[in-house]
């Protein structure tokens, strides 16, 4: 029983993992606002999925390496769109 769920929470953890920003990144592209997101949080979030990444590589584990690639991109796509659509960041 302990083994199942052991492997339901392995399977599960990285596909919450890849998802999670997929709100966040689909309303700021949709509402082209992103006044909200704090520029921090964004790079944090970024530095993060890009550290699970190597993590995955270092030990060998495709899940994590799989989840790490799409987190990684979704967090540098919801960055670029945080500067193309924050007017704080052209210049006037």
């Amino acid at each position: 029983m302990l083994n199942n769920i052991k492997v339901i929470v392995a399977i599960l953890a990285p596909i919450m993992n890849c998802i999670e920003s997929f709100p966040q990144l689909y309303k700021s592209y949709t509402t082209k606002r992103v006044k909200d997101l704090s520029l921090h949080s964004l790079f944090l979030f970024l530095f993060t999925s890009i550290l699970w990444l190597l993590h995955g590589y270092f030990i060998q584990d495709s899940s994590l390496i799989f989840s790490g690639v799409i987190t990684t991109l979704t967090n540098l796509f919801l960055l670029i769109l945080y500067f193309m659509y924050n007017p704080q960041t052209h210049s006037k």
